[in-house]
């Protein structure tokens, strides 16, 4: 080998090394820009969701004080509706439109030929038998279930 040709594979080695080295810079510096641009996104992904949430939050704050503002007023629409229905207000009211207390020779009664008369409901031999007290839990439980199921098969609601 030459000086000459030991000069250019000296040269040309520094210049692959020199290519190497940039190559390797340039990729960590592509590396540090990704994932410096991964972070900034994250960050404003996060930031996003943060503000999304918090407005959220202050919505439903929003709308529990106007719930409670509605209660509030429903609160006092009842009392002021009870006001208006007590007994004492129904009668001065009856009193300003000229109403007066009926004394028993005021009223009168409609008869109406054959009416039927009222029939009395007489008791069934069920509702009147009266069960012994359950000994322990478990037959209170299947008593219970017992009268359940009879009420049901017999249409009663419990």
């Amino acid at each position: 080998m030459s000086a000459t040709g030991a000069h250019e594979s000296r040269k040309a080695k520094k210049e692959r090394k020199r290519s190497i080295l940039w190559l390797t810079e340039a990729q960590v510096a592509l590396s540090w820009g990704v994932l410096l641009t991964l972070a900034a996104l994250v960050g404003a992904i996060y930031l996003h969701q943060t503000s999304r949430i918090a407005e959220s939050g202050r919505r439903v704050q929003i709308l529990q004080n106007q719930l409670d503002k509605i209660k509030q007023e429903n609160i006092e629409l009842e009392r002021d509706i009870a006001e208006a229905q007590s007994l004492e207000r129904l009668q001065e009211g009856a009193i300003n439109l000229g109403f007066t207390r009926a004394s028993p020779g005021d009223v009168e009664y409609v008869v109406i030929p054959n009416y039927p008369e009222a029939t009395s409901v007489e008791a069934t031999p069920e509702s009147t038998v009266q069960s012994e007290p359950a000994d322990s839990l478990a037959e209170a439980i299947w008593l219970a279930i017992q009268d359940s199921v009879g009420d049901l098969i017999h249409g009663e609601s419990p």
